[in-house]
């Protein structure tokens, strides 16, 4: 991603180590209320900030720019928790952008798509939804495809216990059914969907179950 606006100087000697171009020197004027610093970082990332609301709120315009100004905005308000030894500037916004989608979708109460994780110090937030056939957007195509081959009660455990993150209880009154019943539900949803997922992966479009 390209962030060529110029920024000002340091405000004072303490950071004249880090390079006006770095993301911790970015991130740290960013907290102190640098207007050029949010500028670009604004330009840098509210093109893709859209970009990861469109893509996974199923093409809705208005949907995508809400969340992409969520995302911008929360962004410059947790900016400071921002810690380059953990990894790139990018790889901490797409971690807070997938939390940022999953409230917006339990807002709206809508199925949480699934996201790949950001864990790799080396990943990038651009690379993870520009290119259609990355490996991670492979892998989730897999994931999703296993799931469709399953029932749907079994889906709606798994999205909630794994990516929307819900507890057991809260499954159990959602589904309104008891934590013994949801427990045993997501242990035959995980046997389903790993079964499925193993028959997919080895290109075996078979292995579908709907016990």
């Amino acid at each position: 991603m390209d962030g060529s606006a110029k920024l000002a100087p340091p405000v004072d000697g303490g950071e004249e180590d880090l390079s006006r171009d770095s993301d911790e020197w970015l991130a740290s004027q960013i907290s102190r209320g640098d207007v050029a610093a949010w500028e670009s970082f604004f330009e840098r990332y509210a093109p893709w900030a859209y970009r990861f609301g469109y893509h996974h709120l199923a093409g809705n315009r208005a949907d995508a720019e809400d969340l992409c100004s969520d995302i911008l905005m929360v962004a410059a308000r947790s900016i400071k928790s921002y810690d380059s030894r953990r990894g790139a500037l990018d790889v901490w916004l797409l971690g807070l952008a997938r939390h940022r989608l999953v409230r917006f979708c339990r807002r709206r109460r809508t199925e949480v798509p699934l996201v790949p994780e950001a864990t790799a110090s080396g990943a990038n937030a651009e690379a993870a939804i520009a290119n259609p056939w990355t490996e991670a957007t492979l892998q989730r195509d897999l994931v999703n495809r296993a799931l469709a081959s399953i029932p749907k009660r079994q889906v709606s455990v798994l999205i909630g216990k794994y990516v929307s993150g819900y507890s057991v209880d809260e499954l159990a009154n959602h589904l309104q059914s008891t934590p013994k019943a949801v427990e045993s539900l997501l242990s035959r949803a995980r046997a389903a969907f790993r079964s499925a997922f193993t028959s997919l992966a080895r290109g075996n479009p078979g292995g579908e179950n709907h016990g």
